[in-house]
Order: structure tokens, then sequence, then C-alpha cells
């Protein structure tokens, strides 16, 4: 089979997640840990208040994650006047910034079903301590991460091109991306855990006027009109700076929501 480019990326992203649906319905029919879930049975009719009281949750939620999905992929669009050089090395900065991101959110999705369990099991303290144990997990494994980026970033960019241009911007850019991903770290693990209190509103909230706001249309004042006495930089770097600074109030907004609310949550079960 000759070498496909990007084609080859598409083919291949698409036999992945076929085969891990295979997989998984496969795993679903067969093990007996799923049997008392009884997925197969007849379904239910739809049963309106329990749709609402989903849809309540998840569409904040959902609305959640398209912003902040966006609030970077919209950055490659804005950079892209720049030039391909800028481009490409804005593109690296995204892509080593979305491998990071797999770590802080697969803590945070094994936080929130742990803390979710107990509050369930009504263990209020108990799942406030695991929300702050997932917290610092979240936040010492965000710090090795942003240390090796920021000490590597010269050999991690030449990993991606041979361009010497490209990689000199692209090693500029994962600075910034380091010193970002500690505060997408906490932001993100707070986020999910606060789900489980049933908070989701304020967050979307918060994540428009802070990822959309501040950090998409400033980084794009930044980089194109200025800022007061600050000249207008023509580069990438204004848009992962102000990405940075958004992300880093994001956190301690959604920090301090976070503790709040488990707080009352176990004042209220203690009866205070």
């Amino acid at each position: 089979m000759p070498a496909l480019g990007v084609v080859g990326c598409a083919w291949a992203t698409f036999a992945v997640n076929w085969l891990l649906c295979a997989l998984a319905l496969w795993l679903l029919r067969t093990q007996g840990l799923y049997a008392p879930l009884a997925l197969w049975r007849r379904m239910e009719p739809p049963h309106p208040p329990t749709l609402r009281a989903f849809a309540r949750l998840g569409v904040p939620a959902a609305l959640t994650i398209l912003v902040e999905i966006t609030s970077f992929t919209l950055m490659a669009l804005f950079v892209a006047r720049l030039g391909t050089t800028v481009a490409a090395a804005h593109q690296i900065a995204a892509n080593v910034t979305a491998l990071m991101y797999m770590v802080p959110l697969s803590l945070a999705v094994a936080a929130s079903a742990r803390v979710s369990y107990w509050r369930g099991a009504g263990d209020e303290g108990r799942a406030r301590r695991v929300a702050l144990q997932a917290f610092w997990a979240s936040a010492g494994v965000a710090l090795a991460l942003s240390a090796i980026v920021f000490i590597a970033k010269p050999w991690i960019a030449a990993v991606y091109t041979h361009h010497a241009g490209v990689a000199l911007l692209a090693s500029r850019l994962l600075g910034w991306v380091a010193l970002l991903h500690l505060a997408d770290a906490m932001q993100t693990v707070a986020i999910f855990v606060l789900r489980c209190y049933r908070v989701t509103l304020a967050p979307l909230l918060v994540y428009c006027v802070l990822l959309w706001g501040v950090g998409l249309a400033g980084g794009y004042v930044l980089a194109y009109h200025g800022l007061g006495p600050l000249a207008a930089q023509h580069s990438p770097v204004a848009f992962w700076q102000a990405a940075a600074g958004a992300l880093l109030v994001t956190a301690l907004v959604v920090q301090r929501m976070l503790w709040r609310v488990s707080g009352r949550a176990v004042g209220a079960r203690a009866g205070i």
C-alpha cells in the first residue's frame, strides 16, 4: 500500500473508531459484568421529566465542551493570515496541548466517577476529600509534564518538523503551552467534579466570558490591534498568552465554585 498522506490518517481514524465500537458492543454483549444492567431488554418509552432532568445537566455541560474546544480550534483560523510558517508552528503547539490534556482529562473522569460514588453513598466528606486528592494528583502530574515540555521544547519541535523557521517559532509557543497546561489541568478536574454536584450552568458562563471573551477575543486584539500601550504583536504568541491567562483565571474561579459547593454539601449532610 503506498503512502496516503493525510488521507491515510483519515482512513486510520475511521478504522480505529469502528473497531472500538465493535469491541465495545462485543464486550457489552458477552461480559457478565454488564448483565445486571439489562442493556438489551425492550426500550422503555420516553419519560419527559427524566429527559428534562438530563437536559438541564447535559446541555450546559455539552456547551461547555463546545466553548472549550472552539476556543482553541478557532485560534488556527485567526492565525492563518500570518502565513504557512506561523500556521504550522501553531499546529504543533496545539497538538502538544491536546496530547498533554489527555492526562488531566483521564484523572478528571476517574475523579468524577469516585466523587459521584461517595455522594451516592451519602458520604459527602469523603467525596470532598477525593476531589481534593484528584486536584493535587492532577496538579503534580501537570507540573511534571509542563517542566518536561518547557525543558525539551526544541527537541519536541524537531520531532514534528525539519523546517528551521517552524521549529523555532513552535519552540517559543511550547513555552506558553507548558504554562497553560498547569491551569488547564486544574480547571479540568474542577469542571468534571462540579458536574457531580449538578453544577453545569455557572461553569458554562465562566467559559464563555473567559475562554471566548478573554482568551480568543483577547488574543485576536493583542495579535492584530494592540491593547492600550501594547502594540499589535502580529504573532500567534499573543493568542497563547491570552489563552494561558484566561485558563488561569478560569481555574481559580471554578476551583472556588467547587470548594464552596462541596463545603455546603458536607455541611448539609452534617445538619449544620
